[in-house]
């Protein structure tokens, strides 16, 4: 289990060439956002809102004080934490071990700015994080690294116990508790394996030749830097036969502390029995010859007790490479029992959009073993499962149900450890990874869309390889894990029709193959509407002899265009003007005026039906004073706006403008700095453009869209999500 998480700048700026912060940064609040709220809040936000931690229900983001006004505004839930952000560190606070009833959260004497059901939000200084790690807490730092949000959720299909695979009995039947016994032993014997210890080096080779013995011929040292030191978790693989570029994830930390004396840290529990159960997996599966579809990686992370420095470390990169990880299982703590001899519980703990992965684990414990599933939420942020979950990937970690009472001690030893409860354990773990790599691929990219005629909505998503497919199933519900209706196709989209006008639809997809044995329900939700929701984000920029207008895009499928409306204020019941002959297509207006006055705008939706939204927000502006008015001056400066959609997929828009004629470059850059596309490279005119990127080609992921001219330079951040 964790014992402190530290800032290490070099791991905070290894990855990102880009971007350099932005004036909102710079402006920014820290706020909280609730899950449910976060991709509606980047709809509708007028700036951008950068997602920096992932919460139990929500997100830490920061914005613009304009945008958490905004945002309030139109009845999302945003709350203000902290409006001078980043003067010091943050650390995710919870307590982690039951048996110290003196440490309470409750106690905390720092700057506490949120207070979750077992966790605090702290700011303060690493010297108060270590502390506070003294006295018993796990202290999780939060670096200034943005996190993807997701709005799925996953169902497991309800015929996952129809398929009990006999393959999957033969395997399990391989597990010995005493190879796992001499796992842990020769652990015990390091003494300690803490990250500063000179063995740590020993530890890690130790690590891999276990790998390398199982017949695992790739099998690296995955090198990173903390605190002055290079830190090496060890990764086993066994490449996929049937699509390699899919992986599942093993692991466990194997690294240990004693929080009164880190030379006596034998960590036999805590944490060499998880380490050791995805050794003996590995071991297993290649005793078996056992041909997995998608890549398997056994892990080892080190610096865990620093704060889940290594699986940080890893799970930053495999996101900045895009990488397909469909499940990261870990186990941490998993031999401590001592409980009645007919109590076999064991915590599975889970994780939000990760609620699929929990149910098939706790499924292979019932259906495999005699061990009893009891779902928690705590330890979330104990243990590395946490740090591939903050990068929006499926994970699941699994803990004894009674903590060992020799937690950080150094009485942490094989002679007081369950094998047999611990063998189990392995088991079920083993049990969930064959079922995994035996089921077809979740679907990828779900859309919902409103077709605007208020009884139907559009699904659709991308292509996955199934070599064996057999068809889609598609399911739609008002309550969630419960179906009206139920489809079957073959083809990857589907209007759902018969639905009602202003209700709330889950939408869950999955992969059926050729034996019926059904993929991961992956759920998105939408509302099916008539009339076009208002425009949002509506801002105005005063300009010499004009008001310049700019708003979102709305998303509905059968969008016309938008009207905009102009009053001049302040006039008592001076009646709004509309301003556009026709429905307008872009989201860019030009209010050209000879008053100086104030005006107040608003703008509305139009469809193809010529049903009209509802106004939005109204907004003042006035064209900009005190410039000489003989001189010429371009309404338009060099400006580089935020693409939408963002996320996207595969296409997406980017808006900039120019002040002056030259010569314009925009070019897109993956998260490594690498060129993927140029989309403009010529000389324009002073004025506002919209160019449009095609990702076909593209892999998921963060990119950067780069804007050069004027001898300036301009940098956004996309999100490719498909």
């Amino acid at each position: 289990m964790i014992r402190i998480f530290t800032i290490c700048s070099v791991l905070v700026c290894m990855f990102f060439v880009f971007p350099v912060l932005s004036n909102a940064q710079v402006d920014e609040v820290l706020v909280t956002i609730p899950s449910v709220s976060a991709t509606e809040a980047v709809r509708v936000a007028p700036s951008p809102i950068h997602f920096y931690h992932r919460l139990e229900d929500g997100y830490l983001a920061g914005t613009s004080r304009i945008t958490t006004s905004y945002l309030k505004k139109r009845g999302i839930d945003v709350v203000v934490v902290d409006d001078q952000p980043w003067s010091e560190s943050y650390a995710i606070v919870a307590k982690p071990h039951p048996g110290k009833a003196d440490v309470s959260l409750d106690n905390l004497t720092g700057r506490v700015l949120l207070a979750g059901n077992d966790f605090r939000l702290v700011k303060g200084s690493e010297s108060y994080f270590e502390r506070l790690r003294e006295q018993g807490f796990v202290c999780v730092e939060i670096d200034k690294w943005e996190v993807p949000i997701d709005a799925t959720t996953t169902r497991l299909p309800e015929n996952i116990g129809q398929h009990r695979y006999g393959l999957i009995d033969t395997l399990i039947s391989f597990v010995s508790d005493t190879s796992i016994r001499e796992y842990i032993q020769a652990m015990q014997n390091f003494g300690t394996r803490y990250w500063n210890n000179a063995n740590r080096d020993s530890v890690s080779k130790w690590v891999r030749a276990k790998y390398l013995e199982t017949g695992i011929a790739d099998v690296k040292l995955d090198s990173f830097q903390y605190s002055s030191t290079w830190q090496a978790n060890v990764v086993a693989t066994i490449p996929g036969t049937v699509d390699p570029s899919k992986e599942l994830i093993v692991g466990g930390h194997h690294d240990s502390y004693n929080s009164a004396n880190q030379n006596l840290a034998p960590g036999a529990d805590d944490n060499a029995s998880g380490a050791a159960g995805a050794i003996e997996m590995a071991r297993v599966l290649k005793l078996r010859n056992y041909q997995p579809a998608y890549t398997m990686r056994f892990m080892g992370y080190a610096a865990e007790e620093a704060g889940l420095r290594g699986s940080a470390s890893y799970a930053q990169r495999a996101r900045a490479a895009n990488r397909d990880i469909r499940c990261m299982q870990n186990y941490d703590m998993i031999a401590n029992r001592y409980q009645a001899p007919t109590d076999q519980s064991v915590y599975v703990v889970w994780y939000t959009t990760s609620e699929a992965y929990r149910d098939l684990h706790a499924t292979m414990m019932q259906m495999y073993t005699p061990l009893i599933p009891v779902p928690t939420t705590s330890y979330r942020s104990g243990s590395d499962s946490y740090s591939f979950w903050q990068q929006n990937y499926r994970t699941v970690f699994i803990i004894e149900r009674n903590f060992s009472p020799y937690y950080h001690s150094q009485n942490d030893l094989l002679q007081y450890l369950d094998m047999t409860y611990c063998a189990n354990i392995v088991k079920s773990g083993l049990a969930m990874l064959v079922t995994l790599d035996q089921m077809p691929a979740s679907v990828a990219n779900l859309r919902v869309l409103d077709r605007g005629n208020g009884t139907s909505l559009r699904v659709s998503w991308d292509s996955v390889q199934v070599p064996d497919f057999a068809l889609y199933r598609i399911y739609v519900g008002r309550i969630p894990g419960v179906y009206d209706t139920i489809y079957t196709q073959t083809t990857r989209s589907r209007t759902i029709t018969g639905l009602t006008e202003g209700t709330s639809y889950i939408i869950g997809v999955s992969i059926v193959d050729l034996v019926g044995r059904e993929g991961m329900v992956t759920e998105l939700t939408g509302v099916p509407r008539s009339v076009p929701l208002p425009p949002a984000g509506l801002a105005t920029e005063g300009l010499s002899g004009c008001v310049k207008l700019n708003w979102r895009k709305n998303t509905e499928m059968d969008m016309l265009g938008y009207n905009v409306y102009r009053t001049m204020v302040p006039i008592p019941g001076a009646p709004f003007m509309m301003l556009t002959s026709a429905p307008t297509l872009d989201t860019l207006w030009m209010d050209s005026l000879q008053n100086t006055g104030v005006y107040e705008y608003y703008v509305t939706a139009v469809d193809s039906q010529m049903h009209e939204s509802a106004p939005s927000d109204t907004v003042q502006g006035s064209v900009l004073t005190g410039i000489n008015q003989e001189t010429e001056i371009s309404p338009f400066a060099f400006r580089l706006y935020g693409n939408y959609p963002n996320p996207f997929n595969p296409s997406t828009g980017i808006r900039y403008e120019i002040g002056q004629s030259g010569h314009v470059e925009i070019r897109v850059f993956d998260m490594l700095g690498r060129e993927v596309d140029i989309l403009v490279s010529e000389r324009k005119s002073a004025g506002s453009y919209v160019a449009m990127w095609n990702a076909r080609e593209a892999a998921s992921g963060v990119y950067y869209v780069q804007l050069k001219a004027e001898g300036r330079m301009a940098s956004h951040r996309m999100v490719l999500m498909k």
